[in-house]
């Protein structure tokens, strides 16, 4: 029999009247069993002492209706401190949280659960297995942790109804990538179990995305994640240093060794990494949604101000963006500085601003100068769009045609070889030449004299 065969065989006898089906015991009348995995005695898996586990990680066993299952507990009280970062500060407001995220549908005070897995690989699909589930929550100012770890593949079910049940009383999740790993993960296992997915339809707040969006890049790029690893953040933000800290490449080789020795001394590190993310994901949630509530007064630098203005713009707070480009439009970093008065300018002019964003454009011609254009295309480019922006104000705001022209001439002069920018540019400089020369020219017409550019 092929393979496709013996699936549709399968399919069959599951639909037959007695099959097993999710959360009962296989019936030996029909010979058919449970999807788990059936461990190989002495070959991949030493025998276990679940006791012992305990004892040595500090942890205890729990019942479930599916077997047992090992937990470790602890707490960190309020008056402790991460890095800089008091436990009990970094406690996020749900309701801020919506500042962030205005999709998120949450209650205003929710009970609010950090979610962080340790995995057998990263690559996701049927194989990777979640051997451990760290969980944090706050209570009564201090940050507990629960962490739910898998003492062998067999003990997966147990493990699963567990986090299930801790889930039920969640009213939103957090985690960090959990959208795309995490959660995933936990999903495709309860579903290879046949069991319910307790997490569907609990509100989710993926950490990730607010946090590239208001600190990608400030560490540098060398791992190739705008260096927005949990890890770099709590360095860059909260002066954390972790020491003897577990890499993440190394994490599933240990549980293997654990599952062939049958000593679990090599997790306490793991366990210890997983805990210190959960913290951190809570310090950073916490640290983003203070700067969502407070706005420009509390960001610690003109990067930060500016990266928080995008972050306003994008869930419409108009007021509240001006005034993060505004403190930024002071940076020294030139890239800052051009980027906040390119931003400010066009806030400015969708306000119908029109003087005040011209005021924008002429500063940022004034901070690209042509030598500071030449070291950086991003400036250069700042600058090609300033003179443009400039001479349409000239010609249809103010109407200073010659001053729009002088413009154009600039532009066409400093955007030779720009191929299809430099061919709009003659377009609007014969526009101009012709308006300059109708009879019909108004009267009115403002001509200031005076050169633009020395």
């Amino acid at each position: 029999m092929d393979l496709a065969s013996r699936l549709r065989s399968i399919v069959r006898e599951s639909k037959r009247p007695g099959s097993t089906s999710a959360g009962t015991d296989p019936s030996p009348s029909t010979g058919l069993r449970e999807l788990t995995y059936v461990p190989d005695d002495g070959v991949y898996e030493a025998p276990l002492d679940p006791e012992r586990t305990g004892e040595i990680l500090g942890g205890r066993s729990i019942r479930t209706r599916f077997g047992g299952c090992l937990v470790i507990d602890r707490r960190y009280e309020a008056d402790r401190r991460h890095g800089s970062m008091p436990i009990g500060d970094c406690e996020p407001d749900g309701a801020g949280l919506a500042l962030l995220d205005p999709t998120l549908a949450a209650p205003d005070r929710p009970r609010t659960v950090f979610i962080d897995l340790e995995t057998t690989g990263i690559s996701g699909g049927a194989g990777t297995v979640a051997f451990l589930v760290g969980c944090g929550y706050f209570d009564l100012g201090a940050f507990q942790v629960r962490q739910f770890l898998l003492t062998s593949y067999a003990a997966e079910r147990a493990l699963l109804g567990a986090v299930a049940e801790f889930f039920e009383h969640a009213d939103l999740i957090v985690s960090y990538n959990g959208k795309t790993f995490d959660v995933p993960v936990m999903e495709t296992r309860w579903s290879f179990h046949r069991m319910e997915m307790p997490l569907e339809g609990v509100p989710h707040f993926d950490m990730l995305h607010p946090a590239r969006r208001l600190w990608s890049g400030r560490a540098g790029t060398d791992s190739g994640d705008g260096g927005c690893r949990l890890t770099t953040l709590e360095r860059v933000l909260f002066d954390v240093e972790r020491v003897g800290d577990v890499p993440g490449f190394e994490i599933p080789s240990r549980y293997f060794r654990f599952l062939r020795t049958g000593d679990p001394r090599p997790l306490e590190p793991v366990l210890e990494h997983n805990r210190l993310d959960l913290v951190s994901l809570a310090a950073v949630t916490a640290r983003a949604v203070r700067l969502a509530q407070q706005g420009a007064g509390a960001c610690r630098d003109a990067r930060e101000a500016l990266a928080l203005g995008r972050v306003y713009e994008r869930t419409e707070r108009f007021d509240a963006a001006e005034a993060c480009y505004r403190r930024a439009s002071g940076a020294r970093p030139l890239e800052v500085r051009g980027e906040a008065l390119y931003r400010l300018g066009l806030r400015l002019r969708r306000a119908r601003r029109y003087q005040d964003a011209a005021e924008c454009w002429r500063a940022l011609l004034e901070l690209t100068e042509p030598m500071a254009a030449r070291r950086s295309p991003a400036m250069g480019s700042l600058r090609h769009f300033a003179v443009e922006a400039l001479a349409i104000h000239h010609e249809h705001r103010d109407r200073d045609l010659p001053a729009a022209r002088e413009l154009a001439m600039f532009a066409l002069e400093e955007m030779q070889g720009c191929g299809s920018r430099a061919e709009g540019i003659r377009h609007r400089l014969a526009r101009l030449e012709r308006k300059i020369a109708s009879p019909r020219r108004s009267a009115g017409t403002a001509d200031s004299g005076a050169p633009l550019f020395s």
